[in-house]
């Protein structure tokens, strides 16, 4: 059956319009975009900054101790193994003792016996002083009484010294750590024997960590005691005080060893490589940025200006620092511009941010 022409027409008409409606509904379900990225900003400013330059040195323990016995003696029992942590106190070994412990007991007994042999003649004494002074005895017997109660003490206060340095002998076959620290070396074994001032073990400090930087002379003059200064070692960033310099240089490289101290870093250990930024020359006048405004990009530092609600990324050349702050150079910065300062490592150039 054939339709009217009629109704073909608007047939026709309605499904156009239907197809329309459908397009037009597409088109509002297509995607807008991503949203602004949440970003937050900081500014550049107009200032003083100091010209850097990174060394390499080396991570080393500032405090490093031999323990050394004082007392000789064949080591009984050893408490350490190297590598692990001790505490500030602790046994590290014991030294046999029977001997000394046999001779403290001698020593002991014979002092006892010294002061009962001074309490009986101090009695002696004072029943012949009464005597002497009624002239029933001789001047001669009272002296000898007299000079054997000076005897007698003087002996019971040698007997007394011997005693106390046995026993200061026996405590000392027990070595203890000297501070809390790494075992680095352990320089003795279960029966050994020791000798007064031989050494038994070295012991580190990894709280107490130093960086060792070689530099030319003519950095030292801009360093001054107590400066702060960034370090990066094992992945990580880092404060460090400037401590001192070793005054003798090497003449082999005319360079001298800096000594920077860094506090309570216990994930580095000696020997480690730590790159350092040195001042490298007076100071010089420029724009600044908080240090987290600048990023590594395309093997290169960069930082996002914030403009129109947008992120516009810009090559900069680092010129110095200072504190917190960096100085930098870059086309089209200048003063009172903002710059990201968190989130600029999820952005990319053009992208829509708000804050």
């Amino acid at each position: 059956m054939r339709l009217h022409p009629l109704k073909m027409l608007l047939c026709n008409l309605f499904l156009a319009g239907l197809a329309a409606t459908s397009g037009f509904a597409a088109e509002d379900k297509k995607p807008q975009g991503p949203p602004p990225m949440l970003v937050e900003v900081g500014e550049i400013v107009h200032g003083k900054a100091q010209p850097m330059i990174e060394l390499v040195g080396s991570v080393r323990y500032g405090r490093v101790s031999r323990v050394s016995a004082e007392v000789s003696g064949i080591v009984e029992e050893i408490n350490f193994k190297e590598g692990e942590r001790v505490e500030a106190g602790q046994i590290l070994l014991k030294l046999r003792s029977d001997l000394l412990t046999t001779s403290v007991a001698g020593t002991r007994a014979n002092h006892q016996q010294a002061l009962h042999e001074l309490e009986r003649a101090r009695k002696d004494l004072q029943r012949i002083k009464a005597l002497y002074k009624e002239k029933s005895v001789s001047e001669s017997l009272y002296d000898d009484i007299h000079y054997r109660v000076l005897s007698l003490e003087q002996r019971a206060a040698a007997l007394k010294a011997s005693l106390d340095r046995q026993r200061l002998e026996l405590q000392k076959t027990r070595i203890p750590a000297p501070f809390s620290g790494l075992v680095q070396s352990k320089l003795t074994e279960q029966g050994e024997w020791v000798n007064t001032g031989g050494q038994v073990a070295v012991i580190a400090d990894n709280l107490d960590l130093e960086i060792h930087i070689d530099v030319p002379h003519q950095l030292l003059s801009y360093l001054q005691p107590e400066r702060e200064l960034s370090v990066r070692s094992g992945g990580n960033n880092y404060h460090a005080r400037f401590i001192h310099f070793i005054p003798q240089g090497d003449e082999a490289t005319r360079t001298f060893t800096v000594k920077l101290k860094l506090k309570n870093a216990t994930e580095l250990i000696e020997g480690m490589e730590a790159h350092a930024r040195l001042p490298n020359g007076p100071g010089i006048e420029g724009l600044l940025v908080p240090r987290d405004a600048v990023i590594k990009q395309f093997g290169g530092d960069v930082l996002f200006i914030a403009a129109a609600g947008k992120a516009k990324m810009i090559p900069v050349n680092i010129l110095g620092y200072q504190g917190m702050q960096v100085a930098i150079s870059g086309e089209g910065l200048a003063a009172g511009a903002q710059v990201v300062v968190k989130g600029n490592e999820r952005i990319r150039d053009g992208q829509a941010i708000r804050f």
